[in-house]
């Protein structure tokens, strides 16, 4: 059988085609081995290497070392960085996020897209209708969507009696490293612990390391100031605005049994009418406030 030409469909972008990777795998030239999760730094280097040596996207299969058997036995070591490569910084900036996506097709879709850029389409990030670049963008939207769920609803725990304080968190991508920053910017004064079934994240007060995965069981359960959570939710709550369904699109309950406030949230749905009935009938029995100018000009008009 011929090997596949330049218009053969590549196996990165295979999807529910993943049956072809095997009959595809022998015609490939070049296979690269990064590590699992996101490997910014690999990835980097074996883009300048590739690009370096005009591999077309075709020539070239993208794995992680969890899964590199998928390739066989001839998969080639991951090569040596080549000379930097300059590129729009909306692209780059997508492309680290894009890399902390769970789809092991996000390298190859990278470095295709990236090939186009370096070979004539360097407008091509502002193409939205491309597919590749339709498809790349959903990713990063995914990425930034977990990001921003594990800053807003991670919830931590005193560990024991300790200082150090401890939080579970379930992330669906490989955010851990791209979302550390924020939480030593904003926890800086007690050291921290974050667990995850993907890794964890170490603050000592001085610096910030990563560590391997762990398990739910290896976070406490519960601290004292969980009422203190569910206290400051309840005084915030407006029973007069109360939405479920944009609740759980903005709070999906998933990350409800990692945050403690959100066990107060089925009472205070059931009786939001009652409270918002008694919040109209104290404001109508508040008496109106008297306007100093208009008393003044009545009593202007009124004789001595």
């Amino acid at each position: 059988r011929s090997p596949p030409g330049r218009n053969a469909r590549p196996i990165w972008l295979a999807g529910a085609h993943r049956a072809e990777v095997r009959a595809i795998e022998p015609f490939v030239k070049h296979a690269i081995v990064l590590q699992a999760g996101a490997d910014l730094d690999g990835f980097r280097n074996a883009l300048r290497a590739c690009l370096q040596a005009e591999r077309h996207p075709d020539d070239v299969a993208w794995a992680t070392a969890d899964a590199h058997g998928l390739f066989g036995a001839d998969v080639a070591t991951q090569p040596g960085s080549g000379p930097p490569i300059l590129l729009p910084r909306n692209v780059s900036d997508i492309a680290s996020l894009v890399i902390c996506h769970t789809d092991i097709e996000k390298y190859g879709l990278l470095y295709r897209m990236i090939w186009r850029i370096q070979h004539g389409e360097r407008h091509l990030w502002e193409i939205k209708s491309d597919p590749l670049v339709h498809r790349i963008e959903r990713m990063a939207k995914n990425v930034r969507q977990d990001i921003y769920k594990m800053h807003a609803f991670l919830r931590f725990r005193r560990d024991g009696d300790s200082e150090r304080f401890i939080a579970w968190w379930e992330p669906e991508h490989d955010v851990l490293r791209a979302a550390a920053q924020f939480f030593a910017d904003r926890f800086p004064s007690f050291p921290w612990k974050i667990l995850t079934p993907r890794g964890s994240i170490l603050w000592d007060l001085e610096r910030l390391s990563f560590g391997p995965a762990a398990a739910r069981e290896d976070a406490p359960a519960a601290d004292d100031f969980e009422r203190g959570w569910s206290d400051y939710y309840e005084s915030i709550f407006n029973p007069a605005r109360v939405n479920s369904r944009a609740m759980l699109a903005q709070m999906p309950k998933k990350y409800w049994r990692n945050m403690p406030e959100t066990q107060s949230i089925p009472a205070l749905i059931q009786n939001a009418s009652a409270r918002a009935e008694r919040m109209i009938e104290a404001e109508a029995a508040i008496p109106a406030k008297r306007n100093p100018d208009k008393a003044v000009e009545r009593m202007a008009d009124q004789a001595p």
